[in-house]
């Protein structure tokens, strides 16, 4: 049976991908929805879009996401604010466009995964010096070291510093995997390697200076993960002391000496978690992120039992109206009403709840909740069934991402949902040698 041609090895497709990549990572996400649409029409019309469509539909990883999209789509049934709902489902819709571009048939072979890869890692690389430039440019001004960490970091390409950090976990992630070598042919084998390394250590220091303490910790567990694999050996003893006492050190170093990093776990720990519990507060207050969140998910379960909305959820359209009133009722910062529903400073208004499991829990209920937990076993069962490690790292971590965050609110969230996950499960194996290499 002949097999259906590989998308990337189109340039025009390849090409495409490369500036929704790009698009995505450098925040200009108006550009980004064009080329999703143009990424989607490409892989439509390549080939017979109606058994494109077939295969998507016969791969349970996109009917996993599209289930999901649906879920949210039925918000528009019982919504208060279709405006909203249509603009959260539109967004949502990029799980489905990504889905179906890499599950309706075969997405990659070595050569053009590797190629993705280094493009990916290239414009990570590119991106990041960019931000160090700027933090340059502004501490030279204001000797302030501040602007070389966290949000301030990021803040050029109007993105989130968490955001970034798993944008660039991912390619530490992806470098570290058996094709992570840059696809670059014009350098030697050992320039590659070395070009391997240096972006490995360089995307390190990055990590460290995005200071999000959960990824962190994240990209910790996943480096001694891989390192106790490749050199548990007992040949490799030596290395292996020596690697685990760099380890302890750099981390006690942190630990003890005054620096950003340390500063932002000792926030964590900062506050008084019983003001959860009252029903009104000062306008002035100052919450930690913990009591913060604590007092989100409190409200989220407030709103589900006020309806109650246990089973469909207020929807997508409604769930944030409802968490602001939260915020306005127990009187917390909304800024100043009399400058009108436009006010520039809006306080809490619009903060999420700042977990994607309640998020989609009160916009969807219990259904919505089924069908994202339905994703994440199907995409570690895939990961599992083919042995593919950065399919796990990458699913993982998103899943204890979703704790303390709510990035499907997002369109750079929803992109991470859907195309890191896929990806990695999109790498050509030997032992998928006569099976497809698409995630499905």
């Amino acid at each position: 049976m002949e097999r259906s041609p590989v998308f990337l090895q189109n340039k025009l497709y390849f090409l495409v991908m490369v500036a929704v990549l790009c698009t995505t990572v450098i925040g200009w996400f108006n550009l980004n929805s064009w080329f999703i649409i143009a990424l989607l029409a490409c892989r439509l019309f390549d080939g017979k879009p109606l058994d494109n469509i077939k295969t998507a539909f016969a791969n349970p990883v996109f009917v996993a996401y599209f289930l999901f999209v649906l879920s949210g789509a039925a918000g528009f049934l019982y919504t208060h604010n279709v405006r909203r709902e249509g603009q959260i489902v539109s967004k949502e819709a990029t799980l489905v466009a990504i889905a179906f571009v890499m599950c309706s048939g075969r997405f990659a072979d070595r050569r053009t995964y590797r190629q993705l890869i280094t493009a990916y890692s290239l414009l990570l690389l590119v991106t990041s010096l960019y931000c160090l430039g700027h933090a340059l440019r502004h501490y030279l001004a204001s000797r302030d070291a501040s602007v070389f960490f966290y949000h301030p970091l990021s803040e050029p390409l109007s993105q989130n510093a968490v955001f970034y950090s798993v944008y660039i976990l991912f390619g530490i992630v992806f470098l570290l995997s058996p094709d992570g070598e840059p696809a670059i042919g014009s350098f030697s084998a050992r320039t590659r390697r070395a070009m391997r390394i240096a972006l490995i250590l360089f995307f390190l220091g990055m990590m460290i200076l995005l200071s999000s303490r959960l990824m962190l910790v994240i990209m910790v567990l996943i480096l001694v993960n891989i390192f106790f694999r490749r050199y548990s050996y007992r040949q490799n003893k030596r290395l292996l002391i020596a690697a685990a006492a760099i380890l302890i050190f750099a981390v006690g170093l942190l630990s003890v000496v005054d620096n950003p990093i340390r500063e932002r776990f000792r926030e964590t720990a900062d506050g008084n978690l019983t003001l959860i519990r009252q029903d009104s507060f000062k306008s002035y207050m100052h919450f930690s992120s913990t009591e913060l969140r604590m007092l989100q998910w409190r409200f989220g379960l407030e709103i589900l039992n006020a309806r109650p909305a246990w089973v469909f959820g207020v929807s997508p359209g409604d769930s944030q109206d409802q968490l602001d009133e939260k915020y306005t009722v127990t009187n917390m910062y909304i800024g100043n009403r009399a400058d009108g529903p436009d006010r520039h400073f809006r306080g809490f208004l619009g903060f999420n709840f700042h977990n994607q499991y309640l998020e989609t829990l009160v916009r969807s209920g219990l259904v919505g909740l089924t069908l994202l937990l339905t994703i994440f076993v199907v995409l570690l069962t895939r990961a599992r069934k083919y042995g593919i490690k950065e399919g796990w790292f990458i699913v993982l971590t998103l899943a204890v991402f979703f704790i303390p965050e709510a990035p499907l609110t997002m369109q750079q969230g929803v992109f991470l949902f859907c195309f890191f996950p896929l990806l990695s499960l999109s790498r050509p194996m030997e032992a998928m040698t006569h099976q497809t290499s698409d995630p499905g």
